[in-house]
């Protein structure tokens, strides 16, 4: 006569609640893989620190008015603004002598931008000063030098567009646009462009 064997009850409630603890757990590391996104080697977008100084590019006084960061596009997966397709039209557009003379041609393109708006002085003030706008590479590395330019011009208009010259052989050129509000403040917008592919490591400034 065979022998029958019992599983004791509780033995029986032990076993069966792990397993469901297994099951409940790997359901739960899916669910949570699903709904996370792979970031894929995403960064932060560089941002570079950018100023109105008193004096100029070659002896750069104390800092006057600060301006917004220049953050690089097309970092971390962003990709920059793909160009226009050439149209008909644009082929059949005479060059005009403005578009020869457009201050950001053979400069290459643009690769971070900043808006610094109501700055505290009119542009005329601005002009007249003896001021000089300057870009870093980074917060951390903020004696390296990028780009400069010195603002000058004619200080009765109301808009007024500098060129930002390549610093350390940082690979960066520029250009600043500078617009009076008629409130006693100006709005100023700075294009960072690279010449060099990305590819070149600013050097420590000189300190001035």
């Amino acid at each position: 006569m065979s022998r029958r064997w019992y599983v004791p009850a509780a033995v029986f409630a032990a076993v069966l609640m792990i397993a469901m603890s297994v099951v409940m757990g790997a359901r739960s590391i899916t669910a949570q893989d699903a709904a996370t996104p792979e970031t894929g080697g995403m960064t932060e977008p560089q941002a570079h620190p950018g100023h109105i100084h008193l004096g100029t590019c070659d002896t750069l006084g104390e800092v006057v008015f600060p301006l917004s960061d220049a953050v690089e596009e097309g970092v971390g997966g962003t990709p920059v603004a793909a160009a226009s397709p050439v149209t008909d039209s644009a082929l059949a557009s005479p060059v005009t002598d403005s578009a020869l003379a457009s201050p950001t041609a053979d400069m290459g393109a643009v690769v971070a931008s900043s808006m610094t708006e109501n700055v505290g002085a009119s542009l005329a003030d601005i002009v007249a000063g003896g001021h000089a706008i300057n870009f870093h590479e980074s917060a951390e590395n903020i004696q390296n030098y990028i780009a400069c330019g010195e603002i000058v011009g004619d200080a009765t208009q109301t808009e007024l567009t500098i060129q930002l010259e390549e610093l350390n052989g940082s690979g960066y050129t520029g250009q600043a646009t500078l617009t009076d509000n008629g409130d006693g403040t100006t709005n100023v917008l700075v294009e960072l462009m690279r010449t060099d592919g990305g590819m070149a490591s600013p050097v420590a400034s000189p300190t001035a």
